[in-house]
């Protein structure tokens, strides 16, 4: 048997963190001495303990790890394929930021304002027509947008609809609430199919936003500036069009739409 140090070396994890994985039952020792309380592990535990790091590394929680370590099913595959989407959205997320740096280093060596962007975004009014959208409302995180829209996709290729538009997202409740929006998620299609209603037309202020999620705050600063501005009066709820995803390659492309009365 390996003491608790000689274990610690084997799979390079300091006695502190196995102490605590004991703690949590999620790894424990085979044998612990009465008398002086020494923990002592099985060699064929290394593998066990390989598989946790592994896990941790794909971003699990301990309690995750645990579950999957413990569980009866075999659960690991359905919850690798959803940490790896996770993982790519987190990834498309730092490489647009990476992006957006880069830009403002250039712009800063060129000697301009990064925010100089906020000033040539242009509000348009315009009328629109009802929208037939396939939608999906639920309270949800920023971060589960994808996810959704993914499973509308689903649907729409499961029953061979056809999409006329770009993915939406329309927002409800009187405040932003990062982890628990009241959202929203849709895709246009021509055919009238379960779960579809019209979004309805008329007039709308709107803008398109290039770059960073981030910057459709400045969008949105400058429509309700232009709104009260121009004596109009907000109507219903906002929604967004996502022209160009991260995942579509090139600089990411956003329409902001907010209903009108004058």
């Amino acid at each position: 048997m390996l003491t608790i140090g000689e274990f610690s070396k084997i799979c390079k994890v300091s006695t502190r963190t196995l102490r605590h994985y004991d703690s949590i039952d999620l790894i424990k020792p085979k044998k612990i001495n009465e008398e002086n309380g020494y923990r002592y592990y099985e060699i064929d535990q290394v593998k066990e303990m390989i598989m946790i790091e592994r896990l941790k590394k794909y971003q699990f929680s301990l309690d995750e790890i645990n579950e999957i370590l413990h569980s009866n099913t075999n659960i690991l595959l359905d919850k690798i394929i959803v940490q790896e989407k996770k993982i790519k959205n987190i990834i498309s997320q730092y490489r647009e930021i990476e992006k957006q740096m880069k830009d403002d280093i250039l712009r800063l060596k060129k000697g301009f304002d990064i925010m100089t962007f906020v000033e040539d975004i242009n509000i348009k009014l315009i009328d629109t027509e009802d929208i037939n959208i396939l939608s999906s409302r639920q309270l949800m995180s920023t971060d589960e947008y994808g996810k959704y829209i993914g499973k509308l996709f689903e649907i729409i290729s499961k029953n061979n609809l056809t999409v006329i538009g770009p993915p939406m997202s329309i927002y409800y409740g009187s405040e932003f609430n990062e982890d628990e929006n009241d959202t929203e998620i849709a895709v246009p299609i021509k055919e009238n199919f379960k779960g579809t209603k019209l979004l309805p037309g008329g007039l709308y202020a709107t803008a398109t936003i290039k770059g960073a999620y981030s910057n459709l705050s400045f969008g949105y600063g400058k429509l309700i500036e232009w709104i009260n501005k121009n004596n109009y009066k907000i109507t219903g709820e906002y929604y967004e069009k996502y022209l160009k995803g991260p995942m579509d390659g090139g600089e990411i492309i956003t329409e902001i739409y907010i209903p009108l009365i004058k």
